[in-house]
């Protein structure tokens, strides 16, 4: 049976989580014309800049208040408002995005309040600016994104103006991902004939093209207005349970758009779930072109099974992400024996043990975790595949172990970024290198009996096959 396990060591050691602001900037960056102002010290903004520059490999534009000693005892009052004036001033942005940091929480300064009177001393200012709560005392990066999502949604819809007005389209929240998994998701809408509303888009924003002159802000992302039109849709789709699924339960209870959160679709079953989904809410059908995708991957994991079955694998990063990466994992009939994600989040991690008991496999489950506490599980019961971001690199070269690069940030590689891990196309790639990185371990050993030499067994279930629900998947 599976066992939860939460770290209760008082330092942390490789930690695996990034703090609160980047999240919120993130999905700022989602938005067309949108500038983030960190109000905290300039390292509060200097940090996320290097962090996502070195994941994405784009210039990341953020401004500070650069609160100091003097600021830190007398309040940042003075500098938020005149952070305020000279983004406005300057740049013209089609919305401000105010970011709290650890250190104007502590200090206590009222930053709704503080937005409230810069925009009564400025009435030619009409844009939308927010503030989103990110200490990161309190969560992590994933919480910063999703407490940004809780503000869109909160703030931006307008309301309808009667019953049953639509837009015709469907409000899909990606969550944390790479812009390759926003280009993939949009592909198989396209495939359906279906508009997606994205909240938000920062496909281009953070993966754009070199272009002369440079445009004023980056190509690309999703319009203040149509955010704005987004309490309009037929349907709101979070594809993450805890990046997203809070927002798109505030579109069904504020604007009556009804709401469904899944799984990360990856893998065959949570990409299924994803385009049933879609499916349900349209009437449509599915399209010959995602039946051969889906079959593609089909083949894929049955070709690949006797050189993965019964594999050991070391997962960590954040929860959606894991859950995600657990069902793919599974169907290649894999073990995933330690997943480990700093975050405390026990709902979770409750879901998590169900999950790997109706797949039929035995994991560890560890909350508030850092590397250094799976390497020690690694040590003293080794894996075979390690699967997460970068900083797990250290883990891999002392213990020989292949790394499968996933999440953020992935910062020794170069074009991640631009890799989808979702959807049918996505998960095909991942079957590839996962099978890849299997074979480079174990080059001189690998003959079409080899799980037989190890005396290995799989997961007593391996959800290849799924109920056809619908009647409508050939």
């Amino acid at each position: 049976m599976s066992a939860i396990t939460i770290q209760d060591r008082a330092v942390a050691i490789n930690p695996t989580r990034s703090c609160a602001p980047i999240g919120a900037m993130l999905a700022n960056y989602g938005i067309h014309g949108a500038i983030t102002i960190n109000h905290g010290s300039q390292g509060c903004a200097t940090y996320p800049r290097h962090q996502m520059a070195r994941h994405f490999r784009e210039p990341v534009e953020v401004a500070t208040t650069s609160l100091t000693e003097k600021t830190t005892v007398y309040g940042g009052k003075g500098n938020l408002l005149a952070a305020l004036k000279n983004i406005w001033e300057r740049f013209h942005p089609t919305l401000i995005m105010v970011c709290s940091t650890c250190l104007s929480e502590t200090i206590g300064d009222d930053i709704p309040g503080i937005i409230d009177e810069f925009l009564e001393r400025h009435p030619e200012v009409t844009i939308p600016i927010l503030s989103v709560k990110t200490p990161s005392y309190i969560g992590n990066h994933t919480t910063g994104f999703d407490n940004f999502l809780k503000e869109i949604a909160s703030n931006l819809p307008d309301r309808r103006k009667k019953k049953g007005e639509t837009n015709g389209k469907i409000n899909i929240i990606p969550g944390w991902v790479n812009p390759g998994d926003i280009r993939e998701l949009k592909h198989i809408l396209r495939e359906m004939g279906l508009h997606g509303l994205w909240i938000t888009d920062y496909s281009e924003t953070l993966d754009g093209g070199y272009y002369e002159p440079r445009p004023h802000f980056p190509r690309g992302g999703t319009t203040v207005e149509e955010l704005r039109s987004s309490s309009k849709s037929l349907a709101t789709i979070a594809l993450q349970r805890y990046v997203g699924g809070e927002a798109a339960r505030i579109y069904e209870r504020r604007y009556g758009v009804p709401a469904r959160v899944l799984t990360m679709p990856i893998g065959l079953a949570n990409t299924d779930a994803f385009v049933d989904t879609l499916v349900e809410i349209t009437d449509h059908v599915i399209p010959e072109a995602l039946q051969v995708e889906r079959a593609r991957l089909l083949d894929a994991l049955v070709d690949t099974h006797m050189f993965t079955t019964g594999l050991r694998v070391a997962l960590y990063g954040d929860p959606d992400l894991l859950e995600g990466l657990v069902g793919l994992v599974a169907e290649m009939g894999m073990t995933p024996a330690y997943i480990l994600t700093a975050a405390e989040n026990m709902p979770w991690a409750e879901h998590m043990v169900e999950l790997t008991e109706e797949l039929g496999v035995e994991s560890e489950i560890i909350l508030k975790g850092d590397l250094h506490e799976l390497h020690k599980r690694i040590k003293a019961r080794p894996v075979d595949l390690l699967i997460g971001h970068s900083k797990g690199k250290f883990i891999a070269d002392a213990e020989g172990i292949p790394l499968l690069r996933v999440g953020f940030p992935v910062e020794d590689r170069f074009g991640y970024h631009r890799r989808s891990i979702v959807g049918y196309n996505g998960s095909t790639a991942l079957v590839d290198e996962i099978t890849n990185l299997i074979f480079e371990r174990r080059a001189s050993s690998i003959v079409s009996n080899t799980l037989v030499e190890r005396g290995v067994e799989g997961p007593s279930y391996v959800p290849i096959s799924l109920p056809n629900g619908n009647g409508k998947r050939v």
